[in-house]
């Protein structure tokens, strides 16, 4: 049932040496920001990326030990995040379960489900995973395998549920299983799930196949060091479209010139993956990021015959991997110019 081989690409280049080009009319912060935000009305929840005035956010301070982890869980979560959106079926194969802070998705194959990311604490994969699952016609138990975006607890934080209850296989990149296993999160809520146990290792250009399904895997370092980006196939009555997940958007770790530069490398990369892909469809794990809280609502009043509102097409779903690669390479130049002042 479980099938990992590489993806046979010319595109799968070592990212270190991948460097982001640009006219030299752009080699300004501010031009490049301008570049980026030309695209602004299409993706409104990348804007803050793009934003050189504001100090980036920097949560490194909130590290914890992953023994503080166990004794903080028994407090309440008061988690804003935990409001509900859903549950909704998005597409013939795709499934919407997750609140209004936090994406969680279903990929439906013929041989079980695929989920994408797990929340931020077992209460919420219970209430929120697992009873939209039911509520959707869906059975939990088929879930075969868990896919984490990056190594942060409102992505991981549920997978106990999942993995106690149902033994599904948890699937997360090297780096990010080494980050966790070495303590080396910047970035901690002791209102988060325990950490998941090392299971499944997926390194960039491999597949997770599950029956029909095929789900190709991409390292995109640069919200956390471990993140994956996801390419997989998804269908509306019928006809076939393909999804670009992004796994990890926001900068939360301060001026750290060498880790926004690699998140600028990897988002050009993707982005002509994507294209090649003929990915038409752009989604991130945060559904305030990539708009579908007002995506989500559309199509529970979607009428027969009208357009998908997830579907953009390939020319427009890939400039939020040219704003993504364009914003953060003038948070790059902007660091370069007060480092030269």
């Amino acid at each position: 049932m479980k099938i990992i081989i590489p993806i046979v690409t010319t595109l799968l280049v070592v990212m270190s040496g991948a460097s982001f080009n640009t006219s030299a009319t752009d080699l300004t912060a501010k031009g490049l920001s301008q570049k980026g935000m030309q695209h602004a009305e299409l993706f409104p929840g990348l804007t803050k990326l793009c934003d050189i005035d504001s100090p980036i956010r920097d949560l490194s301070n909130r590290k914890r030990s992953v023994s503080d982890n166990s004794e903080q869980r028994s407090k309440p979560n008061r988690n804003i995040q935990r409001q509900p959106i859903g549950p909704v079926k998005v597409f013939d194969n795709l499934y919407f379960v997750g609140t209004s802070g936090v994406s969680s998705w279903v990929l439906e194959t013929s041989k079980g489900l695929i989920l994408i990311d797990a929340l931020n604490t077992n209460e919420q994969a219970k209430t929120f995973i697992e009873k939209g699952m039911l509520e959707l016609g869906l059975t939990p138990a088929d879930t075969k395998f868990l896919i984490i975006g990056h190594e942060h607890g409102d992505h991981y934080g549920g997978q106990g549920y999942f993995v106690d209850k149902y033994l599904t296989q948890v699937v997360m990149s090297d780096t990010a299983w080494t980050r966790m296993e070495n303590n080396q999160l910047t970035v901690f809520s002791p209102r988060w799930g325990a950490m998941p146990k090392r299971d499944i290792t997926v390194k960039d250009g491999d597949i997770v196949t599950l029956g029909d399904t095929k789900v190709q895997i991409y390292e995109t370092p640069g919200h956390t060091p471990g993140t994956i980006s996801l390419i997989f196939p998804v269908y509306d009555n019928g006809k076939k479209h393909m999804v670009a997940l992004w796994g990890g958007t926001g900068l939360n770790y301060g001026p750290d010139k060498q880790r926004i530069q690699a998140y600028s490398d990897a988002a050009a990369r993707f982005g002509k993956i994507a294209k090649t892909q003929e990915v038409d469809i752009f989604m991130s794990n945060h559904p305030r990021t990539d708009g579908s809280v007002k995506k989500l609502s559309l199509i529970k009043t979607r009428k027969l015959g009208q357009p998908h509102p997830f579907v953009l097409g390939t020319e427009t779903a890939v400039k939020a991997f040219d704003m993504l690669r364009d914003c953060t390479q003038a948070q790059v130049l902007r660091i370069t110019q007060q480092i030269n002042r």
